[in-house]
């Protein structure tokens, strides 16, 4: 039996099925168990999971602040909470890293597409950043496709500069900018 949710913010942005939120502290648990996820920590192309005192003290000094911004991704029907996406501004340069996180129990369904044009629209239209930025590991196709179908373009490759479930492979970095966004419409 699960325990509900306690009710969720009002969106900040919302899309066909899905919407941007706040992260709210009442939901460091599942954030953290969605990123411990062994699949996530593969897609990261990370050894290990981070613990929860690691996470929640990361959590509590930086889900929002001037330079990272965590957002919750919730459904628009019900707000069921799906996933999240952040963005890690390098005020230097006006330009930020995104990460997504999907929840196991919600992946396969073609949400990272629509999270990540959200975070993108923020990103944009809001924060008004020059560009987005991410690191995915090559193999992981979907989430390449899903960043893809979003707006992002290829960047670059790091040849060999990863691990994917033991062996080497390469990452890609992809970016956008607000003109990818304006030649998708």
């Amino acid at each position: 039996m699960t325990t509900p949710h306690p009710p969720a913010p009002l969106p900040l942005r919302a899309g066909e099925r899905l919407a941007l939120a706040l992260a709210r502290e009442e939901m460091m648990q599942d954030y953290h168990r969605w990123e411990t996820d062994p699949a996530t920590v593969v897609g990261f192309g990370a050894r290990w999971p981070v613990s929860w005192e690691v996470f929640r003290a990361r959590f509590l000094s930086s889900h929002t602040s001037r330079h990272y911004q965590l957002f919750e991704v919730v459904t628009t029907e019900g707000a069921v909470p799906v996933g999240t996406t952040s963005l890690n501004v390098d005020q230097a340069v006006n330009t930020a890293e995104l990460t997504l996180v999907i929840a196991p129990e919600h992946r396969g369904r073609g949400y990272a597409a629509e999270a990540t044009a959200l975070t993108l629209d923020w990103a944009f239209s809001i924060a008004s950043l020059s560009a987005v930025w991410l690191e995915v590991l090559a193999p992981h196709t979907a989430a390449v496709n899903a960043y893809l179908k979003a707006g992002f373009r290829t960047a670059g490759r790091l040849r060999s500069a990863a691990l994917w479930q033991g062996r080497r492979v390469d990452k890609l970095f992809l970016d956008c900018v607000p003109d990818d966004l304006a030649e998708k419409r």
